[in-house]
């Protein structure tokens, strides 16, 4: 299965890479022929030299203008040095050591001036001692695919992640630039095994035209409770110049996973109103909602000080998913009122406790027949007493 992803994968990159460029050249000129003769050089440790060119409003025919930036840092690749290029007295960019030798800055027509000014700036370090800026940078206008931050997100539809359930994920793309490109968009999650994608594609290769709006719907099943947050997805096209471009979604926006309460205990009371001493049957019921068994559990019961329980523990070796157990046990006070009553089960490294519940005990009460007989046994013998004696 992984050889026929990564064969799969390779023949997309040859067919990216093949179509060659969807984009359409309006016009072009390169630096030197716009006045830049004398490149941009710095040779020595940190140093900052500019220069500047200036252009008309001749390259705002079409809604994009990009400027391609040609440039060289020596000796090393890692350092301080940097390049920032300004339009109109805006940064536009600020070109790192790192980065390639070409900085495509794409400027949107709305930006530009009738006449404008673009400077470039090279910083050198200790370690960068020398750069430039090459003549054979370019300004253009074309017909491109444009994505630019915010045009590619991710988002999880169902914001809780509990294992053994569904969540669905959508991934969207715009093409916000005037052109047709060539896209292959990977979402990150396919190469874990702690998830299984049950329905939905959560990839795609083909063409987005310009304005248009692509999205994947996919529903993934969690298997593993270490499941963490979900990584973003990934899209690769070709920009108007054949280069090719990856481009990152943002992270989705997700609780952290929560733990499925695999059982559940309640208590049931017999009666819940009883009398002083005596003894009253209580229950636990303990329900497996998950869907897996849960082995070595044990349910403890407790209450108020005043109470006095019979067995308070009980062991479970396992509980099947959906079963239902029993733990029986009895309470009795021997002083009135009313007392909380309160269980934990404890498994896996997980305790749930119960909700509590509350038991009424109260004095056995002198019935008022009772007391009625005994007056007028009082009274009877008081009469006999008196006639006897008389």
């Amino acid at each position: 299965m992984n050889k026929l992803i990564v064969v799969l994968s390779l023949i997309i990159t040859i067919l990216l890479f093949a179509s060659g460029s969807y984009a359409e050249t309006i016009k072009e000129e390169t630096f030197a022929s716009m006045g830049y003769e004398k490149e941009l050089f710095i040779n020595e440790a940190n140093k900052k030299e500019c220069q500047t060119i200036t252009f008309f409003d001749e390259f705002n025919a079409e809604e994009y203008t990009i400027i391609s930036v040609h440039f060289a840092f020596t000796p090393n690749i890692k350092g301080d040095a940097n390049i920032t290029v300004k339009l109109n007295n805006e940064l536009v960019s600020e070109i790192s050591s790192e980065k390639r030798e070409f900085e495509r800055i794409i400027i949107k027509k709305e930006k530009l001036k009738e006449k404008n000014l673009l400077e470039l700036c090279g910083h050198t370090s200790d370690s960068i001692t020398q750069l430039k800026v090459l003549n054979d940078s370019l300004i253009g206008n074309y017909k491109t695919a444009f994505f630019p931050e915010g045009s590619f997100t991710k988002k999880v539809l169902s914001k809780e992640l509990v294992v053994g359930k569904e969540i669905t994920i959508k991934t969207t793309l715009k093409n916000y630039g005037n052109e047709t490109a060539l896209v292959e968009i990977i979402d990150g999650d396919k190469e874990r095994n702690d998830i299984e994608l049950i329905k939905g594609k959560s990839a795609f290769t083909g063409e987005i035209k310009a304005g248009e709006e692509i999205s994947l719907e996919f529903t993934y099943k969690l298997k593993d409770e270490k499941t963490g947050l979900l990584p973003n997805a990934t899209a690769v096209y070709l920009n108007e110049f054949g280069e090719k471009q990856t481009i990152k979604s943002n992270y989705p926006e997700i609780k952290p996973l929560d733990f499925e309460k695999k059982l559940e205990p309640i208590i049931m009371l017999k009666k819940q109103l009883n009398k002083v001493n005596s003894e009253s049957e209580i229950e636990i019921v303990i329900i497996n909602n998950s869907l897996e068994t849960v082995h070595n559990s044990t349910i403890t019961v407790f209450g108020a000080e005043e109470l006095k329980l019979g067995e308070t523990e009980k062991q479970f070796e396992s509980i099947n998913s959906g079963e239902i157990v029993f733990f029986k046990t009895n309470v009795k006070s021997v002083q009135s009122g009313e007392f909380e009553l309160d269980c934990e089960i404890e498994f896996e490294g997980q305790k749930i406790s119960c909700e509590k519940t509350t038991i009424i005990f109260e004095k056995e009460e002198i019935k008022q027949e009772l007391i009625i007989g005994i007056i007028l046994v009082i009274i009877g013998i008081i009469i006999y007493l008196y006639l006897y004696l008389r």
